[in-house]
């Protein structure tokens, strides 16, 4: 049996519920007050293990022989899209109620320097409860070339400062003050590749700052991701036609925001607020695209990649699949997997089918079972 190109799936061994006794529920997603808000757009509907619902229902539960394993990609959507504002900057605090009434969840990449900004923490626990990803850009935000640190924008670096301690005090920051439950991705500082290394022994992603789109089942550097890095004066349509194009390819796209406009504080790269919510709603209006958070698109991702790597076992007619989670992966992570027929099951339970086509797979279980 095999795994087809372009899926993936996964499993959790622990705290399973029995086959039917899960409450199916929907909740909004950031900035979705159902009446009345900046946007217009009605609620995204999340799923019993925290996946976007996608788009279609009724589907019967495949009855046919056990086989055929594969896993959606893009947790069934046509694509996915994260956006992301990098530095903590002032004018990023002064717009957080726009961003937030898009009902796009976001990823920040914080530099931690900047804690002494107006509202600086205050606002990124915020975005923490709000539902969004608070991710590490560093403390100092430094060029790294493989051995040393310059050019830093933000602070005065002290000489005896290392990579590992840019980045591991930007963690800290992030624990002690945000009331997140861990930091799982970074971006590096003005882009540079270098970073990907230190970034590879403490995080499941890193973003870079090099122009390009990231496929299923691609062979994309998971510590230099690429991105659409926005210009000055970029627009909503561009972002519009940046999404099309990842549609279209089925792909993952990561934009990367810098200043956002009205600010007296233009620090790089000024987009007009209009611009940039414009961009994100067009996203969420299409229905079809995954609008997710670095983390939470990163990991079914690699969890896809996991799976596909998997070689299945098979006993008694029984045929099972494992692995291994990478370090800083988050937990409580699932994949969305069909079969043919038979009965899929992780940690004695069987899986229970969603009519919208899927199995949802526990990734932290490691392991996923099926019988005829």
């Amino acid at each position: 049996m095999t795994v087809r190109s372009g899926f993936s799936m996964l499993i959790l061994v622990f705290a399973l519920p029995a086959c039917g006794t899960a409450n199916k529920g929907a909740r909004p997603l950031p900035g979705d007050t159902g009446g009345g808000g900046a946007t217009t757009l009605p609620p995204i509907v999340m799923g019993q293990h925290g996946l976007p619902v996608p788009p279609g229902g009724a589907v019967a539960k495949p009855a046919g022989t056990a086989g055929n394993l594969a896993v959606l990609s893009w947790a069934g959507f046509k694509a996915a899209v994260s956006w992301t504002f990098d530095d903590g900057q002032p004018s990023h605090i002064a717009h957080y109620a726009e961003l937030q009434a898009t009902g796009v969840p976001m990823t920040f990449y914080v530099t931690t320097a900047n804690a002494g900004l107006a509202d600086f923490d205050a606002t990124w626990a915020q975005a923490v409860r709000d539902g969004h990803e608070i991710g590490n850009h560093t403390v100092h935000h430094c060029h790294y070339d493989g051995t040393s640190l310059s050019g830093c924008t933000s602070g005065s670096l002290a000489a005896t400062t290392t990579v590992e301690d840019e980045i591991d005090q930007c963690t800290t920051h992030i624990a002690s003050n945000y009331g997140q439950a861990g930091v799982w991705t970074m971006a590096a500082p003005f882009g540079d590749s270098a970073y990907g290394k230190p970034a590879a022994a403490r995080f499941l992603a890193n973003r870079g700052a090099y122009t390009g789109l990231i496929a299923p089942d691609g062979n994309t550097d998971r510590f230099n991701l690429p991105c659409y890095m926005a210009v000055d004066n970029d627009t909503a349509a561009r972002f519009g036609s940046q999404t099309d194009i990842a549609r279209a390819g089925g792909k993952w796209l990561i934009f990367l925001i810098h200043t956002i406009t009205p600010t007296s504080d233009n620090w790089y790269a000024p987009v007009d607020i209009a611009d940039v919510t414009g961009g994100m709603t067009y996203g969420r209006s299409q229905g079809d695209v995954w609008m997710g958070t670095v983390a939470d698109v990163a990991a079914y991702w690699v969890g896809q990649q996991l799976l596909a790597a998997a070689a299945p076992t098979v006993t008694g007619g029984e045929t099972t699949w494992a692995w291994t989670l990478p370090a800083g992966f988050p937990p409580g992570k699932y994949l969305r997997v069909k079969v043919d027929g038979g009965t899929l099951a992780q940690a004695g339970w069987p899986l229970e089918w969603d009519e919208h086509g899927y199995y949802e797979v526990a990734l932290d279980a490691g392991a996923l079972t099926l019988v005829p």
